[in-house]
């Protein structure tokens, strides 16, 4: 069950090995679950086995096969925080090894970008002073029975509340591109001209949307979010500039450490 399959390069065995044989046989426990189960312990459950136990260095092909499967469980479970965050763990790791020409990781980049209005308490409309018209309370929040939650720590709410923070603008910065298919041919071609990327279209049009909120006027429970918001993607900007500066340094200095780099982690090869 836990023999992955990962061996060294050159590596000339006799029997057969098995790729992503411990990841498929996770999936498979916890498949029903996450799919069929949504809005129960059951469902928790799988996922907190998925985060726990499901190897982080698979074959692209294996990925590329059970995301949309992820994305729908995913998308099954609204305003549940805990279970947020552990897909975006999921995805985290997903993205170091799968080349960016291979997936489109537009849905993704817009799931967060929708759901950030909620994670970061962004508030929508408003209160009319008509009392005729209805006024529909705001709507609670799920979470993790504490039975459950206690497999994957339980933090203070301030340390969870930072820690999801990041984790979200650590999946936007990945995915602000280049990532379509073309964006990620062309990435690195010379052209005279430099374009924007869809993803990084979408999230500068996102932090147009939430300007207001900046105003020292105009405070509330979405102050401190969007300032941790913020802190955290200068941070990834700037790390993503220093790998980078990194690669560059390292392709014309080691090119050969460089290429084995790129083939463990394939996201890197597109990540100017």
């Amino acid at each position: 069950f836990f023999d992955q399959g990962v061996r060294p390069p050159g590596w000339k065995g006799g029997a057969s090995i098995e790729l992503d044989a411990t990841a498929r046989a996770l999936w498979k426990m916890t498949e029903t679950d996450l799919l069929y189960h949504t809005h129960s312990n059951s469902c928790f459950r799988a996922q907190i086995m998925l985060y726990l136990f499901h190897p982080s260095k698979c074959s692209s092909a294996y990925y590329l096969e059970v995301m949309p499967k992820w994305m729908e469980s995913w998308r099954n479970v609204d305003r549940c925080p805990e279970y947020d965050y552990l897909w975006m763990v999921m995805f985290s790791r997903t993205r170091k090894y799968i080349h960016p020409r291979d997936h489109d990781w537009g849905a993704l980049r817009r799931h967060l970008l929708t759901q950030c209005g909620y994670w970061l308490q962004i508030p929508f409309g408003g209160v009319s002073s008509d009392k005729s018209f209805p006024h529909a309370a705001q709507a609670g929040k799920r979470s993790f029975p504490s039975r459950l939650k206690a497999f994957v720590g339980t933090g203070s709410k301030y340390e969870e509340g930072i820690d999801f923070v990041g984790r979200v603008t650590k999946l936007l910065m990945f995915c602000s591109g280049p990532h379509t298919t073309t964006e990620a041919n062309d990435a690195g071609m010379g052209s005279e001209e430099p374009t924007l990327s869809e993803g990084t279209a979408e999230l500068l049009s996102f932090l147009k949307f939430v300007k207001p909120y900046f105003n020292p006027s105009n405070t509330g429970s979405w102050t401190f979010p969007l300032g941790a918001f913020l802190h955290y993607l200068s941070y990834e900007v700037s790390h993503r500039v220093g790998i980078m500066a990194g690669l560059n340094v390292l392709k014309s200095s080691h090119p050969n450490s460089y290429k084995q780099l790129c083939n463990d982690e394939p996201y890197l090869s597109c990540i100017e």
